[in-house]
């Protein structure tokens, strides 16, 4: 009897003594601090998933985009390269413009901080023209938003054209400028042309209004591309980023800001990026010489202001303080200089 149990009491000893050493092992173990929440810890958990591009400032050139990027840049919630980087347009390998978009994504990352939920974007603002880029980014990227900026045409003109003609002063990149008059249709220079300033032409390449036979007529004839995207869309005009109604500008900053599901406020935006260089080749578009300039655009402009209003019934699109942006795009039909 005294040998049967020998083994068993034997086997109880070891038994308790394993249960000592896991009970000491756990006592030795570093206790997560009680200041850490479980909420904290999901947090950064979350926030160190795979890399996102969240949103792309795709448009239209001269119109506030620069405003944006520094404020973007002055969040703390927001981390964008710090130029335009537009690396994913065009037509080269897929794989070549899509690496050069991780790259910047990835430069975000290395300065991230691992307790903060940051919110990656680009500007690009012909990113909205050539759809490339949208496209690529919307086969690798599910969530991202596109924030579009837009202004009477006849202001977007001359402020796009004197604007290149600053840059190729800036670049020493010179060579004869062609005569506003002479940008008219598809005939370009440097991208500016009457052309860009129908904004629909851009803008329903996204696929967020029903299209027409024409409408495809259109798109093709320009060598535009339907390129339909679940993105969601903010438009807003250059005249919401510099409101003088204080309620309304909050409302605005308010509204970019749910949109990018931020927890924290934007200040008030500065105004950035300001042309006051003139060159001989600068232009003011009111002086007569640019009549017919103007009343082309502004005849453009009504069909885009017709236009516009379809774009805005879209569950996609959003717009801040939609009457006041409505009542802006209905000045396009008319002639800036004669006011």
């Amino acid at each position: 009897m005294i040998g049967y149990l020998l083994p068993v009491l034997a086997l109880s000893l070891i038994v308790l003594l394993l249960n000592h050493q896991a009970l000491m092992a756990n006592m030795c173990q570093p206790r997560i601090a009680s200041s850490v929440s479980k909420h904290q810890i999901l947090h950064q958990t979350k926030y160190k998933e795979k890399a996102r591009l969240d949103f792309i400032i795709a448009g239209f050139p001269k119109c506030g985009t620069t405003t944006l990027l520094y404020a973007f840049m002055r969040h703390n919630e927001t981390k964008i390269a710090p130029k335009e980087f537009c690396g994913m347009n065009g037509n080269g390998k897929p794989e070549s413009r899509i690496g050069s978009l991780n790259k910047v994504i990835q430069d975000f990352n290395n300065t991230q901080s691992s307790d903060l939920p940051i919110h990656r974007g680009i500007k690009c603002p012909m990113a909205i023209s050539d759809t490339t880029g949208i496209q690529l980014i919307s086969a690798n990227f599910r969530y991202t938003k596109i924030i579009v900026g837009v202004r009477h045409p006849v202001s977007f003109f001359q402020s796009f054209y004197n604007y290149r003609i600053t840059e190729m002063y800036n670049i020493g990149d010179i060579e004869p400028v062609p005569s506003p008059n002479e940008l008219v249709g598809n005939n370009k220079w440097r991208d500016v042309s009457t052309d860009l300033a129908r904004y629909e032409l851009s803008l329903m390449q996204l696929g967020k209004t029903p299209m027409s036979p024409i409408d495809l007529n259109d798109l093709a004839t320009h060598k535009k591309r339907l390129t339909p995207t679940r993105y969601k869309i903010f438009l807003y005009s250059i005249e919401q980023l510099e409101d003088s109604n204080e309620e309304r500008s909050a409302i605005f900053r308010a509204d970019l800001q749910r949109f990018l599901r931020l927890e924290q406020p934007f200040p008030p935006f500065r105004k950035e990026n300001v042309n006051r260089i003139v060159n001989p080749e600068t232009i003011n578009i009111c002086d007569e010489q640019y009549a017919q300039l103007r009343s082309l655009l502004v005849n453009q402009g009504k069909k885009t202001m017709n236009w516009m209003q379809e774009f805005l019934l879209s569950e996609d699109v959003v717009v801040s303080s939609k009457e006041y942006f409505r009542s802006l795009v209905q000045s396009w039909g008319e002639d800036p200089c004669l006011r």
